[in-house]
């Protein structure tokens, strides 16, 4: 991993930059008030945040249950992407997955979204279906994934 690049629990404070990421990043963003509820959840809710240098680059959030986690959020500030900054946090969310005793993590994602795709890909997710139609802004489809973590190895660091 870019060693300028630190992954780290969100705390109440990360929310106002995670907001931004998240308004930047999507055409139905969550709320400053939706993260935080996020972020303060604790249990089976886990938000990272993604930072390079001394800049909130990104975050995410996995929720777990029952053996399975599911990746909910993976946003990238527009000015990190494509620095190797999504990969980070991915790896780290499945390693998050894994210390909790999951075997599968699932996710979806828009099927426009050929950069997210093959990032996943990368790291050994398949597509297992579509949701049709799922995206109410445009009508696009939802891309089923999942990764089966008794078959992959994946070398993957927890800070």
């Amino acid at each position: 991993m870019n060693e300028d690049i630190r992954i780290r629990q969100a705390k109440l404070y990360d929310v106002p930059a995670m907001a931004r990421i998240e308004r930047d990043s999507f055409g139905s963003p969550w709320s400053a008030d939706e993260i935080t509820k996020d972020v303060t959840a604790g249990g089976n809710v886990y938000v990272a945040v993604a930072e390079y240098g001394e800049k909130k680059a990104g975050y995410g959030e996995i929720r777990t249950v029952a053996g399975e986690a599911q990746i909910y959020n993976i946003a990238i500030a527009p000015e990190f992407r494509r620095a190797g900054i999504g990969e980070a946090l991915l790896r780290h969310m499945i390693a998050r997955a894994e210390e909790d005793g999951c075997v599968l993590v699932t996710l979806e994602v828009r099927g426009s979204n050929e950069a997210a795709m093959a990032l996943y890909t990368k790291l050994g997710f398949r597509e297992v279906g579509r949701r049709r139609g799922y995206y109410s802004k445009g009508g696009e489809d939802a891309v089923l994934m999942d990764l089966d973590l008794r078959k992959v190895e994946i070398e993957i660091e927890i800070q």
